[in-house]
């Protein structure tokens, strides 16, 4: 016997119809706020108690955005899904508050690796640079190395955000967000995907 949730995203074949009727929650978790996307007429008590209904979601942690996902990845990219949950916590925020977002960049160690001289930041490395870059990309952590690659990294992330290759951080690019800065080693448990970095966004 197929559970609630299986029949439902079975049933669901029509997802523009799914999204453009799905409503938007509210959660506080560990002090911190989490907007979730679901299906519209869900009970609240159910979408705080089972994750696995939750369509899409985003994090909120004093003034930064944080962690949009597509967790029914079925129904597009972040930017496509994400919008409503970054247009609610957006509107929470206090009047003249500034907002900043700060995005994984998943997909930046492959894209490295594997990108060769269609990356125009690896032409402007030189052979020591060039070689750490590459030890990173491949999962290499050792700090010396990092130390040698810290620049090319930045400047390989800079241009991965602005080709618009990054899923999350095309969400907040989308929402008018410019590129403020790459973070080194602030995302650490995903450090084979993208060399631990992140990328600030900061909103006007």
């Amino acid at each position: 016997m197929k559970s609630s949730r299986e029949a439902f995203f079975a049933s669901s074949t029509d997802h523009t119809q799914l999204l453009k009727t799905a409503e938007v929650h509210r959660l506080e978790e560990n002090g911190k706020r989490k907007y979730v996307l679901v299906a519209q007429g869900m009970d609240s008590s159910l979408v705080k108690r089972v994750p696995q209904l939750h369509l899409a979601r985003i994090f909120l942690d004093g003034n930064t955005l944080y962690g949009a996902k597509v967790v029914n990845k079925t129904l597009g990219d972040p930017a496509d899904v994400c919008g409503r949950l970054f247009d609610a916590a957006v509107n929470d925020f206090a009047a003249g508050q500034s907002t900043r977002a700060q995005s994984t960049l998943h997909g930046l160690s492959k894209w490295v690796s594997s990108g060769g001289t269609s990356i125009d930041a690896l032409s402007i490395l030189d052979e020591n640079q060039k070689e750490a870059v590459i030890a990173i990309a491949n999962g290499e952590n050792d700090q010396r190395v990092y130390s040698n690659g810290r620049k090319g990294w930045e400047l390989l992330a800079t241009e991965f955000v602005s080709k618009e290759l990054g899923l999350e951080a095309r969400l907040y690019q989308s929402k008018g967000g410019t590129l403020s800065g790459i973070e080194h080693h602030s995302d650490m448990d995903y450090y084979s995907e993208s060399g631990g970095a992140t990328a600030i966004f900061s909103f006007s």
